[in-house]
């Protein structure tokens, strides 16, 4: 897998939507949570008639500026440090690194003899390996699978990068509020599963991404 350019950015933008729609959930689940904390004098003045005036303006202006701080969030940490964090590594994180040692190794669907046909000596160190990766999908960068792939991978790498944020932020909520501590075990049990969830994923569609593209090249005609 490559480093984020004009197609990752395309696709990011399509899945704001969808992670927008996570992160609404997170806070209306957080919310239920909240309301049992000691801030009855901050949720009085939330509901009170003066912040209900004009509350079309303001659900508006709340999902203009949601969407602001989404994109905001998806863009402090660069490419490389968001999937060093999802695949739990410093060096050679992306499953390119590994995509013919490993990965290809383990789908079926990958004919491993004809894609030596095709490629010649496979790579076996692990920038070469992306590197070889990278220009395979290239051609296949427009196929609806690949693009279908290519666009669930981020999703649930964004998604994940925007929940540990969330989490941060909770934390600093309970501290702030003096959440008691069932109210800490269950917030950030909350948080801590989605957040497993959504790495795992985002790990799982990261590998389907990288074989599905030697997959395709694994059966294409021989020259």
């Amino acid at each position: 897998m490559a480093n984020e350019l004009s197609t990752s950015e395309k696709l990011q933008k399509e899945n704001i939507s969808n992670i927008w729609k996570i992160i609404c959930m997170d806070f209306l689940i957080l919310n239920i949570i909240l309301s049992a904390l000691n801030i009855e004098k901050f949720m009085s003045l939330l509901l009170s008639k003066s912040m209900l005036d004009n509350s079309l303006f303001k659900l508006l202006s709340s999902f203009i500026l949601g969407i602001l701080i989404v994109k905001l969030l998806l863009n402090i940490l660069p490419a490389e440090m968001k999937h060093n964090i999802i695949f739990g590594k410093l060096k050679y994180s992306l499953p390119g690194h590994r995509a013919f040692t490993v990965h290809a190794k383990k789908d079926p669907r990958i004919d491993m003899e004809n894609l030596e046909k095709i490629l010649g000596v496979l790579p076996t160190l692990p920038f070469e390996q992306n590197r070889v990766w990278y220009k395979i999908y290239q051609k296949h960068k427009n196929d609806e699978q690949i693009i279908d792939s290519h666009l669930k991978f981020l999703f649930f790498r964004d998604s994940s990068i925007l929940t540990i944020f969330i989490l941060i932020g909770f934390v600093i909520l309970c501290i702030t509020f003096k959440a008691t501590l069932f109210q800490w075990i269950v917030a950030i049990s909350f948080i801590l599963i989605q957040l497993i969830i959504l790495i795992i994923s985002a790990r799982n569609n990261g590998v389907r991404f990288v074989q599905n593209v030697l997959c395709l090249e694994s059966h294409k005609d021989l020259p």
